[in-house]
């Protein structure tokens, strides 16, 4: 089957006898396309069902709005009531805490990159090699 994973918050966590639905909120951000049109933000919602066995692991380790990643696999029918309809279900297969992006990675690198370049020194492997006592 499809392959999914999604980047979002936490909206609800709602556990059943035989398994955990967790519901996650994805932002997508706008953008202007070539033609000068803009695209709004949009949230996208996702249902993702898990067995039963990982009730414990999500009821220790998550609560709602924090940040996680979910791989899972997309099956091209929803259950719902015991019935088959049309949509889609998507069954988790891991979830993971996710961190927030630094907003001063590249300027670390940057920095990191330009001291590197400016180092003159050599290493002083007289003083290296000898004995500490």
């Amino acid at each position: 089957m499809a392959s999914f994973e999604v980047i979002g918050f936490i909206n609800n966590i709602k556990y059943l006898p035989d398994s955990v639905m967790v519901f996650i909120d994805e932002f997508r951000k706008g953008y202007r396309k070539a033609d000068g049109t803009v695209v709004d933000d949009r949230y996208f919602s996702w249902k993702i069902l898990y067995k039963g066995y990982f009730k414990k692991y999500i009821n220790g380790h998550f609560n709602e709005k924090m940040l996680v990643k979910v791989k899972g696999e997309v099956l091209p029918y929803a259950i719902e009531q015991g019935k088959c309809v049309d949509g889609y279900s998507v069954i988790g297969e891991t979830i993971n805490l996710f961190s927030y992006p630094r907003a001063t990675a590249k300027l670390e690198q940057q920095m990191l990159k330009e001291s590197a370049m400016l180092m003159d020194e050599k290493p002083d492997m007289e003083a290296f090699n000898q004995p500490d006592f």
